[in-house]
């Protein structure tokens, strides 16, 4: 895999599956999570409300533009096919070394995959877009920025 062509995105997306996947990406949307709240009204208190949080909310569509992948064969995996997890690693500026920040998802679903170009002398395949829907678990393991 070409790491040089990989270290010019600040957004490095890893998945596992059948095989592991390296790409980078310029652009990634719709990272969310979200909490239902309840107003109260208590008899007998006048002054104020009560505020009741409902479950969290995780899930949603992760987008991902402007990519890029050069492995050794096409990812294009087909819509609707799972993956067990995926890691996407933000970095403040392509050049540097170590993440600012890793988010771990799991239980996956592949929305959709849009290619743009498939360049045969660079070895590299271009992504415009890539979705993955219905993560249920996400978490944040380092914060260096």
């Amino acid at each position: 895999m070409s790491k040089d062509l990989l270290n010019q995105y600040s957004f490095r997306v890893f998945l596992e599956g059948a095989e592991a996947l390296e790409l980078g990406f310029s652009r990634i949307s719709g990272l969310q999570v979200g909490v239902e709240t309840t107003t109260y009204q208590e008899g007998g208190v006048n002054d104020r409300v009560h505020l009741l949080r409902g479950p969290i909310q995780r899930g949603g569509t992760l987008r991902m533009e402007r990519g890029v992948y050069a492995g050794e064969f096409c990812p294009l995996y087909v819509t609707g096919t799972w993956l067990p997890a995926l890691k996407l690693q933000v970095y403040a500026h392509p050049s540097q070394k170590k993440p600012g920040k890793t988010y771990l998802f799991s239980n996956l679903i592949v929305k959709s995959w849009k290619v743009g170009t498939m360049d045969a002398l660079e070895g590299r395949i271009m992504i415009d877009t890539f979705e993955v829907t219905n993560y249920r678990k996400s978490s944040l393991l380092r914060r260096n920025f």
